[in-house]
C-alpha cells in the first residue's frame, strides 16, 4: 500500500470526531437531485459524518471514513460480532490500484472484475491501519507430500459500479469502511426505505440513490492467488462462479461490461 491511503485513514480518523452526534434521524439526501454546489460539498460532509447510509450496485451499505471510530460505529449499529471483518469500499478502481501494492497477478484480477458486484478478499496490506484483518485458512499440498495449513490475514475490498443516481460517489477522494446496512442476520436492504431504523439512527447522513441491485456481492478469495493461481468463492452472490471464471480467463478487451 502506498502512503497516501494511510494518510487518508489518519485524516478520516481526525475528521470523524468533528461530525454531528448521531442517535436521532439522519439528514436524508437525494443524490440525483443535488445541485453542483451541494455535490461539491458532499465529500466533506461524508468525511465529517460518523456514519452514512448509501446505495451501491448490490445493496445499501453503512459506513464511514477509514478510522477505528467508524469501525466501532458500524459494528455497534449492526449488532455485529467484533471479530467479523468489515470491508473497504473504494469509490473507483484507480484509487484502489494507487493505494494498494497488489503485484501483477492481483492487479489483473482487479482490471477484470472491478468495478462490479464482487468483494475481493486480498492479502492484508502490511502498513494498513484499519479495519482489522479477517482471516482465511488454506489447506495446501506440500512439495514432497502431505498437506499444510496456511492461515492468511485478509482485507475485503469493493469497487461498486455505482447506480446512475449515485454516480457522484465515484468521485470521492477516499474509501469507506463499510458493511451492508442491515442488523446482523437480517436481510440486506435494496432501498433506503428497507434500512432498519436502528441503522439509520446511527447515521448522520442517509443518501438516497433509489433501488439498488438487490443481490449481495459475490465474495471471492484471492488471498493466495499470487502464489498458487487459485481462487475460490466464499459466498455466492450477484456473479456466479461460472461468470467469475469466464471473466478471469477471457481476454480483457473481450469482457462484457457489467
Amino acid at each position: 500500500m502506498s502512503g497516501s491511503l494511510g494518510d487518508v485513514a489518519r485524516t478520516g480518523e481526525a475528521r470523524s470526531g468533528a461530525g454531528p452526534v448521531s442517535g436521532g434521524r439522519p439528514e436524508r439526501i437525494a443524490l440525483g437531485a443535488l445541485d453542483r454546489a451541494a455535490a461539491a460539498e458532499l465529500p466533506l460532509r461524508l468525511a465529517g459524518a460518523r456514519l452514512a447510509c448509501f446505495p451501491t450496485d448490490t445493496v445499501y451499505g453503512v459506513g464511514g471514513v477509514l478510522s477505528p471510530a467508524s469501525v466501532a460505529a458500524v459494528i455497534a449499529a449492526k449488532g455485529r460480532e467484533e471479530d467479523k471483518p468489515l470491508q473497504v469500499i473504494f469509490p473507483n478502481r484507480e484509487l484502489l490500484l494507487s493505494a494498494l501494492s497488489l503485484g501483477a497477478q492481483l492487479t489483473d484480477v482487479c482490471l477484470r472484475l472491478l468495478p462490479g458486484p464482487v468483494t475481493l478478499v486480498l492479502p492484508y496490506p502490511e502498513d494498513f491501519v484499519c479495519p482489522p484483518p479477517g482471516e482465511v485458512v488454506h489447506e495446501e499440498r506440500r512439495p514432497f507430500g502431505g498437506r499444510r495449513r496456511v492461515v492468511v490475514r485478509t482485507l475485503g475490498v469493493r469497487v461498486p459500479r455505482w447506480p446512475a443516481p449515485a454516480r457522484l460517489l465515484e468521485t470521492l477522494p477516499f474509501p469507506l469502511v463499510a458493511s451492508s446496512a442491515n442488523r446482523s442476520g437480517a436481510p440486506a436492504p435494496a432501498s433506503l426505505a428497507e434500512v432498519a431504523p436502528a441503522i439509520l439512527a446511527a447515521c448522520d447522513l442517509a443518501l438516497d440513490g433509489g433501488p439498488a441491485g438487490g443481490v449481495a456481492s459475490s465474495v471471492v478469495d484471492f488471498s493466495r492467488y499470487a502464489e498458487t493461481g487459485r481462487w475460490r468463492v466464499l459466498r455466492e452472490g450477484a456473479w456466479s462462479a461460472a461468470e467469475l471464471a469466464e471473466r478471469l480467463t477471457r481476454r480483457r478487451d473481450d469482457l462484457p461490461r457489467v
